[in-house]
């Protein structure tokens, strides 16, 4: 069972292992509506219960089970681009690995590769910005603990 949160609903999807949220905010009767529509308009639905957004706050857990019945056989994104294509507006919550392979921040290097002493091969978050005519870069890998202290010690602090 997940978090309450007034005003919210949450689709939830469990695959084997793995649970994924698409977050569909429906808190006006055209949202409800658009919601429906995106499902198919299944008789359930259309139940007075679930008619008003009290009625669906206080019946939450019960929708949340009949709409994870919906997406059982759908991929998170397929979910997503469903209720988007029908005005519902919804998101996919991505893990790291998910974000990793992200084809817009690929695109947008928001992602680093860089070869880190002790953990090898890492992504490193990038600079939020590109810029054209000062692009950034990364000069070297994140360090380790403690890697630099004898340098602020006695370079910079003028420490023994």
């Amino acid at each position: 069972m997940q978090a309450q949160v007034p005003n919210v609903i949450f689709l939830s999807k469990k695959v084997t292992l793995k649970t994924f949220y698409c977050r569909g905010d429906f808190e006006t009767d055209q949202e409800w509506d658009d919601f429906r529509q995106a499902m198919g308009n299944p008789a359930w639905a259309n139940y007075p219960k679930f008619g008003t957004l009290r009625g669906r706050k206080e019946n939450e857990d019960e929708l949340d089970k009949l709409i994870q019945d919906w997406t059982m056989n759908l991929d998170a994104h397929e979910v997503m681009h469903v209720l988007q294509a029908n005005g519902v507006a919804a998101g996919v919550v991505q893990n790291a690995k998910d974000l990793c392979e992200d084809p817009q921040l690929k695109e947008r290097q928001f992602l680093w590769a860089a070869k880190h002493k002790e953990m090898g091969e890492s992504l490193s978050l990038a600079q939020p910005s590109l810029l054209s005519k000062t692009p950034s870069r990364l000069y070297r890998p994140p360090p380790l603990m403690g890697e630099h202290n004898e340098y602020v010690r006695k370079e910079i602090l003028g420490l023994p």
